[in-house]
């Protein structure tokens, strides 16, 4: 989810990496016979090392990694060989490219302890019990995560792919994680289903999609993800065993442009498929709409040209051959930056009005018309107010038609509390998309999908028409628990609320509050309001609760459930 320019001089920068260089003789390395994996230590500050894998005279990964020095915490991450189909009894050789002389003794415990293994080896039977582990939001067992991927039903199963970066608990290494479930609440972790082939061609964000009239010519019902290969362009790979594993499509990217994050639905009014996918380029859109004060330059990513930020449509009827049709950008640059999204809804109460939203990274959603060539919005952008709430997807084919999302919570590390954490980052409970007719026109509403009941445990504590103080007295049931508070006022306004430490402030005169171990994410006004908390720093261990208001106001009823930790004691 990066700026990347797909230069033949960046890629054969890359290539010289992955050959066998004349470092320095001093440089750290070591040999070993490959087993499944590799086993490193990993530090979560400090330096990072560019790590160079070789099997002979070949070079066949490489990594950016944070190793450990001296006696500084640091804990274990294996990375997967298997993808290479290695010779039994293969020679592999791990090389350090950017330490210099004065830093060898700094890594020379670090390499020592480097060796083969397995994945079993580095798991811990309270891997899923840190205290800094959220319990009912999906994590990666070890890693950092960041944007959904490839959010696809297919076969009976839910498949969530997101980015992961499987040595650090910070972004980089860019690969594809992988999930299933029956359910969108408990999740099994699968081994890597996409490899970036090495740090400058990472497997970047993209959708997936089941090919159910076999236009592709690979079958019917063939499961495919899209994505961006840093390096090269955007892709497609398609798979044999239920997505497991992925086979690129042609061997090579199907669309060249600067850009990234391609997302792929069916347009059945053409019978051909849609890809959107952010886009930088001068065009007649781009120079027609110029960006609004403070939308020039991303705040993270400066040089990024925001001018020329576009949502870019491509169609086909193959999955083969791609044609650019046309483009949407707004002046709000910010609300069509990076992993797009395109679905179409109908209005609640009235089946036949359907109508197309857009919305990129920020969640800012446009109300429209989609013509099979391009977006025509009518409302738009929603506020940026779901900050934390980044890059979320919808799932594709489901079979129920809901159009359900799930999004990545960003919040920080606290490496400083927890040195040897072994995983950062979450993703957010699905959520079903309902279009609404307002006083203020046409408005997306969100709320928890029926599923999430199944996490309620016991109720801890309810009650009807309570005072502020005895509201107050029932929320202290919430400090160091995971849970679900039902709150509905006399009155509807703007009510200010702390559960467990977290803020959990909303507008309207309902909500449903869920609150994790660091954040929240609060359902109010009858899915017209959303907002994601996190912890914050200073109030890190903080598990004050209460009501902030009149005491004269009413709580009409209070319900609060103990939340089920979704991590199985097996696993």
């Amino acid at each position: 989810m990066k700026n990347t320019n797909y230069s033949i001089v960046t890629f054969l920068a890359c290539m010289l990496f992955l050959t066998v260089n004349n470092q320095a003789a001093n440089a750290q390395e070591k040999s070993m016979i490959a087993g499944s994996h590799i086993i490193f230590p990993l530090s979560n500050t400090g330096k990072q090392i560019l790590i160079q894998i070789h099997a002979g005279d070949k070079g066949i990964q490489n990594l950016n990694i944070t190793l450990p020095t001296g006696d500084e915490p640091y804990w274990f991450a294996a990375y997967p060989l298997t993808q290479y189909q290695l010779p039994s009894g293969s020679e592999i050789v791990v090389k350090a490219v950017n330490i210099d002389e004065a830093e060898n003794e700094k890594y020379a415990k670090a390499f020592e302890i480097i060796r083969s293994g397995t994945e079993e080896e580095v798991y811990r039977e309270n891997d899923y019990d840190h205290s800094y582990r959220d319990q009912f939001h999906a994590s990666s067992r070890h890693g950092w995560l960041n944007d959904p991927n490839g959010m696809v039903y297919h076969n009976g199963v839910y498949h969530l792919y997101y980015q992961y970066n499987p040595v650090g608990t910070n972004w980089g290494n860019m690969h594809w994680g992988h999930w299933t479930s029956k359910d969108m609440i408990h999740w099994e972790e699968h081994p890597i289903a996409l490899h970036q082939n090495h740090v400058k061609d990472m497997k970047f964000s993209g959708g997936g999609f089941v090919d159910h009239n076999n236009t592709s010519g690979l079958g019917e019902n063939a499961l495919f993800v899209a994505y961006t290969s840093t390096g090269r362009g955007e892709c497609l790979g398609y798979s044999k065993d239920g997505g497991m594993t992925f086979t690129e499509l042609k061997g090579k990217p199907v669309v060249k442009h600067r850009g990234r994050d391609p997302k792929i639905i069916w347009y059945e009014p053409e019978k051909k498929w849609v890809m959107t996918v952010l886009d930088y380029s001068e065009n007649e859109i781009t120079l027609n709409t110029p960006p609004a004060e403070g939308h020039e330059k991303h705040p993270q990513h400066k040089n990024s040209n925001m001018p020329l930020v576009n949502m870019a449509f491509y169609e086909s009827k193959d999955l083969h051959t791609w044609t650019r049709t046309g483009s949407f950008t707004d002046a709000q640059r910010l609300a069509v930056y990076e992993c797009p999204e395109l679905f179409e809804l109908s209005v609640v109460g009235k089946p036949d009005e359907k109508h197309w939203i857009v919305y990129g990274v920020h969640n800012q959603m446009f109300i429209g018309e989609f013509d099979g060539k391009t977006f025509h919005k009518k409302y738009g952008p929603e506020p940026y107010v779901h900050q934390i709430f980044r890059a979320a997807q919808i799932f594709s084919d489901t079979p129920d038609g809901r159009r359900i999302q799930i999004g990545w919570i960003n919040y920080p590390r606290w490496v400083k509390e927890y040195p040897d954490m072994i995983t950062s980052q979450s993703m957010s409970l699905p959520q079903e998309l309902t279009l609404h007719q307002t006083n203020d026109g046409l408005k997306v509403f969100r709320w928890p999908v029926e599923e999430t009941k199944q996490l309620r445990s016991v109720i801890l504590a309810e009650g009807k028409n309570l005072s502020i103080t005895e509201a107050n007295k029932l929320l202290q049931v919430c400090g160091n628990k995971e849970t679900e508070v039902l709150i509905e006022f006399e009155n509807s306004g703007t009510k200010e609320l702390m559960i467990n430490g977290i803020q959990a402030d909303f507008k309207g005169r309902s909500a449903r509050i869920f609150t994790d171990r660091n954040f929240n994410e609060v359902f109010a006004d009858q899915g017209a309001f959303f907002r994601v908390n996190t912890r914050k720093e200073e109030t890190l261990k903080d598990t004050e609760t209460k009501v902030n208001s009149a005491t004269e106001e009413i709580v009409k009823s209070l319900v609060i459930y103990q939340l089920k930790s979704i991590w199985q004691k097996e696993q």
